[in-house]
């Protein structure tokens, strides 16, 4: 499977700006986790993943780290490289062009 580092950022910015909203939604509510879509690099990934609000402010600190369901990290390729795992989810940080890429479309 070759993805191009282009498209790999391009296809997890349009994750991650759903979840974007999903997350200003959860805002508002008192919920302990809230559902995230897969930032994965598949882009028919339908996987959701629950976090906390609080992981999520964390994960979007860094525009080049992403939210994965765990075993999709690999979907990126050598696009990305595990950089925690946690209960429930992977947080995968984009490297080389797909790095720049995510940065310039935050």
């Amino acid at each position: 499977m070759n993805r191009t580092a282009e498209r790999v950022a391009r296809n997890d910015a349009t994750f991650r700006a759903a979840n974007e909203e999903i997350a200003q939604s959860a805002a508002g509510m008192d919920l302990e986790r809230m559902p995230v879509i897969c930032e994965c690099a598949e882009e028919r990934c339908t996987a959701i993943v629950r976090i906390t609000p609080a992981e999520y402010e964390a994960v979007r600190a860094d525009p080049t780290h992403f939210i994965n369901a765990p075993g999709h990290e690999s979907n990126a390729g050598p696009h990305a490289v595990v950089v925690e795992r946690k209960d429930g989810y992977v947080v995968v940080q984009k490297v080389g062009d797909a790095a720049a890429i995510v940065k310039e479309l935050r």
